[in-house]
């Protein structure tokens, strides 16, 4: 289980060179961001380096990606054994020509 804190980044302010500071509460850290298309992120503060931060501005959220890896898919029963079935009767060292 994810056992790592979980802190929420706070917008402070919006510069008028469209930079933005944001800030954690909880533990300090502070940084700078400059959207695209020239993006820059400027570590004031370090703050707890160790919890996962996230923060969210105008519906668009920002934090760590996590990647799972993909799901096998499953195939219906019914198709498992139609593939059997068929397989059950294929030989492939036959080599009698046709």
């Amino acid at each position: 289980m994810d056992e790592q804190a979980a802190h929420i980044m706070v917008l402070e302010s919006t510069q008028t060179s469209g930079t933005e500071e944001w800030y954690c509460p909880t533990c300090g850290r502070r940084f700078l961001l400059s959207w695209p298309p020239n993006y820059q992120k400027i570590i004031v503060n370090t703050g707890d380096e160790s919890a996962r931060h996230s923060g969210r501005k105008g519906g668009i959220s920002m934090g760590i990606v996590k990647i799972d890896k993909p799901k096998v898919p499953e195939l219906p029963e019914k198709i498992i054994a139609a593939l059997e079935e068929i397989l059950r009767d294929f030989d492939l060292d036959d080599t009698a020509e046709k």
